[in-house]
């Protein structure tokens, strides 16, 4: 893809999200400053957000594993970071890696703390997230992979799944053992998801390909990735994707040491395992964090989901131009046409 095409990606996506959360609206609060109702339909009104932002404009975000990740919790934290400059915002100190039983605190602390947007970068937030929302209504809470909406409660609902299907095409077409594996960190729902897209990929190269899913129960456990990578290279895997945050460190090094070809996630990943690495998976999280932040900061309504994929090139499927090998031409051009099917609706990934 070149610099023009994606710039002028990351700026139609960013429009598309403007017009899109622009034109949902939200509920004013009940008289005497009460709640309003959980789940309750924000298209009934015609009211911004209760009490938009003036002077001061703090963002807070929680993110599921450490900001040194370069997969998922880091480019999160580049977004609100990168909000300084961009809006003028204050960002709170990024609360990192919340055990299960803290979330729900760790969320109700940066509302407390003045936060007038609140980012939670994990899908698994959803519930701690609904539950705090009810109590501050000045304060816009966004879950990204979450399901819950309300006047104050917006998902962003990437479709990663539409890009890890090209992924899997690539896997499967450079493979020469016809076994491709996929390193999980957690086992929730839109990892496993975006895994299936990336098996449906391969078989749409090779019927016969034989697409391997391990996880390790943690995003964070990099020495554990290692050690399932590397045994699913000797299962006879010659090429390793992964959705395990930081654990695709580990990934990566298991690749380099053992042999076969290395696949990011996420992020552009071409740091990792860099001559044997194929390309990444990418989800533009900064775009949508930045369009979401905007409108927020504008005083406009939210309150309904932001369902973004290849068409808005929220997720991509990006080569890494580093990569010491060949990949063959016909091979990209299945890819290309692939990306072009998904996007009119041809293919469903």
């Amino acid at each position: 893809m070149n610099v023009t095409r994606r710039r002028f990606g990351v700026f139609l996506f960013s429009t598309t999200l403007i017009a899109l959360a622009g034109c949902a609206q939200q509920e004013t609060p009940a008289p005497g400053g009460g709640t309003p109702a959980p789940g309750s339909s924000p298209a009934a009104s015609t009211a911004a957000i209760p009490g938009a932002p003036e002077g001061t404009f703090k963002i807070g975000l929680v993110t599921p594993g450490p900001i040194t990740d370069t997969a998922w919790s880091g480019p999160a934290n580049d977004a609100v970071q990168g909000m300084k400059a961009a809006l003028g915002a204050e960002p709170t100190p990024t609360i990192e890696s919340p055990g299960k039983a803290d979330v729900e605190g760790a969320i109700q602390k940066l509302a407390e703390g003045g936060d007038q947007l609140v980012f939670l970068h994990a899908s698994e937030y959803d519930d701690p997230a609904k539950n705090v929302a009810s109590k501050f209504p000045k304060t816009t809470f966004v879950v990204v992979g979450g399901r819950s909406v309300a006047p104050n409660l917006t998902p962003i609902q990437f479709a990663p799944g539409q890009a890890t299907y090209l992924a899997g095409m690539v896997a499967a077409g450079m493979s020469k053992s016809g076994k491709v594996g996929c390193v999980g960190g957690d086992e929730i729902p839109i990892i496993k998801e975006a895994f299936a897209s990336f098996a449906k990929g391969a078989k749409a190269v090779n019927p016969k390909a034989e697409v391997k899913i391990v996880f390790t129960g943690s995003g964070n456990d990099i020495p554990k990735a290692k050690q399932q990578a590397e045994a699913l290279i000797a299962e006879g895997c010659d090429v390793i994707t992964h959705n395990a945050n930081a654990g695709g460190q580990g990934v990566a090094q298991a690749v380099l040491e053992k042999g076969g070809y290395f696949l990011g996630a996420n992020s552009l990943q071409n740091d990792l395992a860099t001559p044997k690495n194929l390309g990444s998976f990418v989800i533009d999280t900064k775009a949508a964090y930045m369009a979401v932040a905007k409108t927020v900061k504008e005083g406009k309504g939210t309150g309904k989901p932001f369902v973004l994929g290849l068409k808005e090139k929220a997720v991509t499927w990006q080569y890494n131009d580093k990569f010491a090998g060949t990949i063959p031409a016909d091979l990209k051009a299945k890819v290309t046409q692939a990306e072009a099917d998904i996007v009119s609706g041809k293919v469903t990934p």
